[in-house]
């Protein structure tokens, strides 16, 4: 079966994801907050500029496909800007209690929905010469070590948050 994509979805899908990765850059933006003048400073600012990264590749590849954002995801983007910046999983950004472990926990999840994006998008390779199979491995793989570190993090530094 030879089947093209509905330009359509794959549109809508992108500017939801793209919505995301405000929120997401946003949230990152906020760890980063939260830890400077940390130990852990270098770290949230080398993964808040990762995500940014990747954020501007997504960008590029909607304009490559020759798209703006949805008109909803448009709109939605200011609020998902905003939750990011305030929080709202740890408003005090206090870094030794277990909302910061549910922080990171949500920074794993969205770095997960990324990962699934960019497997979404190399599926459509052959179905849609636009998408560049080569940079989305590359992003596929930034995306994994992304959550690799902060997995990574997670697991050596827990008794920072528990104890």
């Amino acid at each position: 079966m030879n089947e093209s994509i509905e330009r359509g979805k794959l549109h809508r899908y992108l500017s939801e994801h793209h919505v995301g990765s405000i929120a997401g850059v946003e949230h990152f933006a906020s760890a980063r907050r939260m830890w400077a003048g940390t130990p852990h400073e270098a770290f949230f600012e080398s993964l808040w500029n990762q995500v940014s990264d990747d954020q501007n590749d997504l960008e590029l590849l909607l304009k490559k496909l020759g798209y703006v954002p949805h008109g909803l995801a448009r709109l939605a983007a200011p609020w998902a800007q905003l939750l990011g910046k305030i929080n709202v999983l740890n408003p005090l950004r206090q870094k030794q209690k277990t909302l910061t472990q549910s922080q990171i926990d949500v920074l794993i999840g969205l770095l997960n929905a990324k990962l699934s994006m960019w497997r979404t998008l190399l599926l459509m390779v052959d179905k849609e010469p636009q998408l560049d199979e080569g940079l989305l491995h590359d992003l596929q793989h930034r995306a994994q070590s992304q959550i690799h570190q902060l997995t990574e993090f997670s697991d050596t530094s827990w008794a920072e948050r528990f104890r």
